[in-house]
């Protein structure tokens, strides 16, 4: 049987302009991504590694439509892909309650009666290893691990089938970080989730990935199954991030 891709970028260019100002309205049109091309197919995590500042960010923005300025094709096979940011304190709404935000999604959406959105909201606390009374509180009275649960508890209330996470462990301590990769394993498996996986930590990827995307400067330099690129890199760039993980 085929596998079914969720979803498919196509020789991907994605420009930004630099240097518009209110005073002048020149503006230079910028290439950050260079003919990117890959699929992610259904239960993949797909892991996105790289240097900071070398698109990783810009690609998942592009995937999201956020990025307007691109050539090639972005093609989504599933419904409202949703993104997990890198900080979720800059991500939830600080003046709202964990319940209004997780519900937020659900209201925009439409369809529901406001009884249901509430009881979806505690069903998805209870799957993120969270409490009905934590709907209560407010992001500045969680700890990192729990803010970046409610990050991900709201990405997947409206049970999207794709969903990019962008470096969603790197601000949390070790032991916090195992326990979120764990809960992400777990949510994948019921909820039938596929992921884009960036991050700048190679272990982690290895731990957690079925395939890899190595990227040097906007580009693809290597990708594959994850086991075969690590055994047997065939660039130098994805050599030289190897043995800086090893050292």
């Amino acid at each position: 049987m085929a596998e079914k891709p969720v979803l498919e970028v196509k020789h991907l260019n994605t420009f930004y302009k630099v240097g518009l100002s209110l005073t002048a309205n020149r503006a230079r049109r910028v290439q950050v991504l260079k003919d990117v091309d890959f699929t992610v197919y259904e239960g993949d995590i797909v892991g996105l590694v790289g240097e900071s500042g070398c698109g990783k960010s810009t690609l998942a923005k592009s995937i999201l439509g956020i990025v307007k300025d691109i050539e090639g094709e972005v093609i989504n096979h599933t419904k409202h892909p949703q993104m997990v940011f890198q900080d979720p304190f800059s991500s939830l709404n600080p003046a709202k309650t964990v319940g209004w935000i997780m519900e937020e999604p659900l209201r925009i959406r439409g369809g529901m009666t406001p009884e249901a959105r509430k009881e979806a909201v505690f069903d998805m606390l209870r799957r993120v290893e969270l409490t009905e009374d934590h709907a209560d509180r407010r992001p500045w009275e969680l700890s990192g691990g729990q803010k970046q649960r409610v990050s991900i508890g709201t990405a997947l209330i409206t049970r999207p089938k794709f969903v990019i996470l962008d470096e969603p462990v790197s601000a949390l301590d070790v032991t916090i970080q195992a326990q979120i990769l764990k809960l992400l394993q777990e949510l994948k498996k019921d909820f039938g989730l596929s992921y884009l996986f960036i991050s700048h930590d190679l272990n982690v990827v290895y731990q957690l990935c079925n395939r890899v995307l190595v990227m040097k400067k906007g580009e693809i330099v290597e990708q594959g199954y994850v086991e075969e690129v690590y055994e047997d890199p065939k660039h130098p760039y994805t050599r030289q991030l190897l043995e800086a993980a090893d050292a």
